[in-house]
């Protein structure tokens, strides 16, 4: 992988965008076991909690695959994190998600995100944001990818998905932008995704975005 390891792997995409294949190829490219444990089915991780925190202190190579983190409860990913934290230097957990957001600050920070839906890989994304906030480049093309936050009220008129865009700038700006932090904490406390969006929009660096 190209991006900054952080310990654990997010994958992130919606059906059919190949991340089950990319989970089980990285796990063969790295000649580890895999362990699948279905969150979708146990949110509040009652049943796995046991069953993960002995996986993560394996002494074999071993790839743990969380499939449908983002559907876990506030409290189970409270545990996620420990399991993350404490994970031995042997173990890679892959966080498999649809929806980005729905994930806490604190495990965003933890992972490094791998998103099945850009045309563009993070790496080059970021390399462009942080070339154009340096001086290097006058364009981005982010406005191509990101919104000005004066076109919000047309998006939301014509119906546009606001998560998509939040995906979109945890990607760019990466999860560990106290920013973004603010902005999924607010969301995922129920303030509307709109909202937050356009506070982001308003105070994100200078450059970065499309006016």
């Amino acid at each position: 992988m190209s991006k900054t390891w952080k310990g654990a792997l997010l994958v992130s995409g919606e059906p059919g965008t190949g991340k089950t294949r990319w989970i089980k190829e990285e796990a063969a490219f790295a000649k580890a076991k895999l362990f699948r444990w279905n969150a979708r089915t146990d949110r509040s991780l009652r049943e796995g909690r046991e069953v993960l925190h002995q996986q993560v202190r394996s002494k074999e190579r071993l790839f743990v695959w969380i499939e449908g983190a983002d559907d876990l409860t506030q409290e189970a990913q409270a545990f996620l994190r420990r399991i993350l934290e404490t994970a031995a230097t042997n173990v890679t957990c892959a966080l498999e998600v649809r929806e980005l957001w729905k994930l806490s600050p604190p495990i965003l920070s933890r992972c490094t995100v791998v998103s099945m839906r850009s045309e563009q890989s993070q790496r080059a994304l970021r390399s462009k944001a942080i070339a154009a906030h340096i001086g290097l480049s006058t364009s981005t093309n982010l406005g191509d990818i990101l919104p000005a936050w004066k076109d919000i009220p047309e998006l939301r008129r014509n119906g546009e998905d606001p998560y998509r865009y939040i995906e979109k700038i945890i990607e760019i700006y990466g999860p560990e932008m106290k920013l973004v932090q603010q902005c999924v904490k607010a969301i995922g406390s129920g303030s509307s995704p709109w909202i937050q969006l356009s506070h982001f929009l308003l105070n994100a660096p200078p450059r970065l975005i499309s006016e």
